[in-house]
């Protein structure tokens, strides 16, 4: 091959690959431009009884003005279809939850807010651009209902004997329906803190709209052989913790 057919041959290459690549800008501004984003505020709160809503905004107006649905999740469960078309309600669905808005402004409300509807509440929108579906959710709502300070139960779970045969001893405090979600559980062995290793879950949200804890204690078998007894405190904010005590001669000989 030639000089000038090697440097032919090179122009044209060089051509093909700006055209490739002004190809792949086009096709990136074009999708940079066409994306699609759906806004919602991280959480509201609401006293029980009460009227609540929660916004949703899309960036570009949804397909027909009003395709928008909103779904609720409540902890450790799928979402649930509440409301579609912007306005209308799922079938089975209370008429408590009522949807409005159009274009890229929409509106959840939740009249007599009661505790089981402490979730987290989605808007999912739908356009239609180049003929291609696009479903986008917004980031969800958690609905905060304000049940006031509600005391948790406290039961505290020893070890069991084959654990202790092998070594170590763990033991479990469980708190059940209590209310706000900041409650911290402690541990003290024989009424003293000390270095032992701890750990515990965040509050996990109930169907009923309480919390429920729990944290586990472990000690050396021979150490707890030692133990008259462990307390698990559970304390929230500045207020007199709560405490659940159990003796070790109250266990079964481990």
């Amino acid at each position: 091959m030639t000089t000038e057919a090697t440097e032919i041959l090179l122009i044209k290459n060089m051509t093909l690959i700006c055209v490739l690549i002004w190809t792949l800008l086009c096709c990136c501004f074009t999708e940079s431009r066409g994306q699609v984003t759906v806004t919602q505020p991280a959480a509201v709160t609401s006293a029980l009884g009460d009227s609540v809503t929660i916004k949703c905004k899309t960036s570009q107006s949804v397909y027909g003005s009003n395709s928008l649905a909103w779904y609720q999740q409540r902890d450790g469960q799928p979402p649930k279809l509440l409301i579609y078309a912007a306005n209308t309600r799922e079938s089975g669905i209370s008429d408590r939850f009522s949807g409005s808005g159009s274009n890229s402004d929409f509106t959840l409300t939740i009249s007599r807010v009661q505790a089981e509807d402490a979730a987290v509440y989605y808007c999912q929108s739908f356009h239609y651009p180049n003929s291609q579906d696009v479903f986008t959710f917004g980031g969800g709502t958690r609905l905060l209902v304000n049940l006031g300070r509600t005391l948790p139960t406290l039961t505290v779970l020893p070890p069991s004997s084959e654990e202790v045969q092998q070594g170590e001893a763990t033991l479990t405090c469980l708190a059940n329906k209590g209310f706000p979600s900041d409650w911290s559980l402690s541990w003290k062995v024989d009424d003293s803190s000390g270095s032992w290793e701890e750990s515990g879950s965040p509050g996990v949200l109930q169907e009923d709209g309480l919390y429920s804890w729990s944290s586990t204690l472990r000690l050396p078998a021979d150490q707890w052989r030692k133990v008259g007894s462990v307390t698990c405190e559970a304390t929230q904010g500045s207020q007199t913790p709560l405490s659940e005590t159990l003796r070790r001669d109250q266990c079964s000989q481990s």
